[in-house]
């Protein structure tokens, strides 16, 4: 049963008179009947008889009317929905950051001035962004490592430094204090984020420097830790400005890294994402200086 031949009976059963259904429905009174006629083919019934000049509904055709009914209806509230959920869809920005620190200031700025659009932000490890990327689950992301994925476009925007800042106590050291074996260095790492923290690890192995003790703190905690001075921490050069914490400046402890916007390959950004990654691509620019050393 074909969901036009019961659209057809459902207009032919409302004005009972083929002309005014067929003038409805803009067909031709004869294809409409042959329409109908199908239907009662295929059902094995009929669903108007005759009497006189006018047609009239068999019972069989009351109940199937009830049906067609409620199925139109159904149809209609699914069409409604679907249209509303493509509208909220258009309006609504979809991305991921693999570190809320890479996101919070500029999101902050954005939606002062855009209250017009709803968000969706998540912030997640690099394996989930890439599989919400190519699910079309978010339409950009954020990160601080590129995305190696034939599928998805990583495009670099600017440069970021990683430094290490230090105890308070080794204020008046000299930088190679860093290489002492003897000297128990407690760093600071944020939690939940493997991606970055074996990135750090890597690096510091890479350098040389020795961890004894790591201490593991959501992200948002680790500002207002670094603040105190108490651990030792590899951060970006940005918070050490942003909270006027001193850095090791030898340039064989300083790691340079990239920010990426990354999207999938040949997808088209709707007018709302499109607009949010634009404004944040100009934000990085406009602000490069602040990112490194």
């Amino acid at each position: 049963m074909e969901l036009l031949h019961l659209k057809y009976f459902q207009c032919v059963a409302k004005h009972l008179n083929y002309t005014k259904a067929a003038e409805e429905l803009k067909i031709s009174q004869p294809a409409l009947s042959m329409m109908v006629k199908k239907l009662e083919q295929e059902l094995k019934i009929d669903l108007f008889h005759k009497k006189g000049r006018n047609i009239f509904l068999t019972d069989n055709g009351e109940i199937l009317l009830k049906s067609a009914d409620n199925i139109m209806n159904e149809l209609n509230k699914a069409e409604d929905l679907i249209y509303k959920n493509e509208e909220n869809k258009q309006n609504t920005i979809s991305f991921a950051s693999s570190h809320s620190r890479l996101i919070s200031d500029l999101f902050d700025k954005y939606i002062k001035f855009n209250p017009q659009y709803m968000y969706n932000c998540e912030i997640e490890t690099m394996g989930q962004i890439t599989q919400k990327l190519l699910n079309y689950d978010i339409q950009f992301a954020l990160s601080s490592m590129k995305i190696s994925h034939p599928d998805i476009n990583s495009h670099p925007i600017i440069r970021e430094d990683i430094v290490i800042t230090y105890p308070k106590q080794y204020d008046n050291k000299k930088s190679n204090f860093i290489y002492d074996n003897n000297l128990y260095k407690t760093f600071i790492f944020p939690s939940h984020n493997d991606d970055y923290n074996n990135l750090i690890k890597n690096q510091l192995n890479n350098m040389n420097v020795n961890i004894n003790n790591i201490t593991y703190v959501d992200g948002t905690f680790i500002k207002p830790m670094a603040k105190q001075r108490q651990y030792f921490a590899f951060i970006p050069v940005s918070m050490c400005k942003e909270l006027n914490l001193p850095y090791l400046k030898q340039s064989d402890l300083i790691v340079h890294t990239l920010i990426y916007l990354s999207t999938v390959k040949q997808s088209i950004l709707n007018e709302a994402n499109s607009d949010m990654y634009q404004f944040i691509e100009n934000y990085l620019k406009t602000n490069k200086h602040v990112y490194v050393v």
